[in-house]
């Protein structure tokens, strides 16, 4: 059905119909070849060339070394065969447990119980499950099992795995090894992550999106009272707004109204608020995007960022084009605007380009709508060259200059 754009345009809106996969192959050879084998001693004059970056470890396997493992004050460095190791008041052998693991016949069933020990490892004893894990021969089950080790001593012992990750930079770890502890910490009680937070809070601030990320999760594996309780008692700070802006963002994609309100009485500092509302007005798009349109036309004009706009409409549009088009057509013209109706040009664009130029000719930016209006302009010529032609002709809009451009005719000398 067509719709209505500023200066009478009558567009129409348009339906547009919309791993890391591979393999890491990799030989491990293991045993020995003859000491006049050519083959050897070209592979042996090959592994001199190319060696691990100074500090670097070499991978656990055979006859490989380990990293040096450095354990937190207090903690266990791992048990040898046949000593044990105290878990909830039992005593667990965890080495042998490991190697009952290792005589299973190869296939998915070994490997999962290699994860589930090293779980239950992990939190009892890190350095020691980590050790474990690197003695694994094969390279992506022992990098696997590795991260696991890791991620799971974090949920266990928060302080123990950062320190142990901090003080390894060139330890056989992973290169994400931090992120990995930040991972563990969203999987942790909510009550031990927040005391983590408040025992870091100086290095908390520092990590931006690492941070953010455990917030999220705590709050979606059931943690909005803890959350909301311990933000509240915050003191003012780059990690009292980080944290108040990630549970606006998700409670407000349950409740965005009970999300608002109590953005409006925690949200104090005002260089936040705007983020704070940003959060809040796309969570709330994805929920109802009408009724966050409707809160972010009721601020006062001076408080209405572009950026409202731009990710209530980016999520309605991803949601529901048609109705969202329809919404935009509607909207009074404003630069709030622009970016949405430049991202709707583009994903229609292909569908009908002649419908599309007047949305391309709606955008406020000069630079914008000139960029937009060539992009539809190049479709269109593949479509119908006679159309764009008679279009352009006849836009008393267009310089002489652009509409060379536009019809890719050659300028006049």
């Amino acid at each position: 059905m067509p719709v209505m754009i500023q200066k009478s345009v009558r567009l129409k809106t348009i339906v547009l119909v919309l791993v890391w996969s591979g393999s890491v192959a990799g030989a491990y050879w293991l045993g020995s070849r003859g000491a006049g084998d050519t083959d050897a001693a070209a592979g042996t004059a090959r592994a001199a060339q190319l060696r691990a970056p100074a500090g670097l470890a070499g991978g656990v396997g055979p006859g490989r070394a380990t990293e040096k493992r450095v354990a937190p004050e207090g903690q266990a460095t791992g048990n040898k065969a046949g000593e044990s190791t105290a878990v909830g008041g039992r005593m667990v052998d965890f080495t042998a447990r490991m190697a009952d693991i290792q005589a299973m016949p190869p296939g998915p069933e070994r490997n999962e119980a290699m994860f589930d020990l090293m779980k239950e490892w992990a939190a009892a004893d890190g350095p020691a499950a980590l050790a474990a894990a690197g003695a694994i021969t094969e390279p992506k089950l022992r990098f696997e099992l590795r991260e696991a080790a890791l991620r799971h001593w974090a949920s266990a012992d928060p302080d123990a795995a950062w320190k142990f990750a901090s003080e390894n930079p060139n330890g056989d770890l992973p290169d994400h090894r931090m992120q990995l502890v930040f991972d563990g910490l969203g999987r942790t009680d909510p009550a031990k992550a927040l005391a983590f937070f408040d025992k870091h809070r100086a290095e908390m601030e520092k990590q931006g999106d690492r941070a953010a990320y455990v917030f999220d999760e705590l709050y979606e594996r059931g943690g909005h009272d803890q959350l909301v309780g311990w933000a509240e008692k915050m003191p003012p700070g780059k990690l009292r707004d980080m944290a108040a802006n990630r549970i606006i963002d998700r409670w407000a994609r349950y409740d965005p109204e009970s999300a608002k309100q109590w953005m409006e009485r925690t949200v104090t500092n005002k260089e936040n608020l705007t983020t704070a509302r940003i959060e809040l007005a796309e969570s709330w798009a994805r929920v109802n995007p009408g009724a966050a349109l409707q809160w972010a036309n009721a601020l006062p004009a001076d408080q209405r960022d572009g950026e409202f706009y731009n990710r209530i409409y980016g999520r309605w549009l991803q949601y529901d084009r048609n109705t969202a088009a329809s919404s935009l057509a509607t909207q009074p013209p404003s630069p709030a605007l622009d970016r949405p109706i430049e991202r709707y040009t583009y994903e229609v664009m292909r569908q009908n380009p002649a419908d599309t130029m007047p949305w391309a000719e709606s955008i406020n930016d000069a630079g914008r709508r000139w960029r937009a209006i060539e992009r539809v302009a190049d479709v269109w010529r593949t479509r119908d060259a006679a159309a764009l032609q008679n279009y352009v002709m006849s836009n008393a809009t267009l310089t002489e200059e652009q509409k060379r451009k536009l019809l890719k005719q050659e300028t006049k000398k």
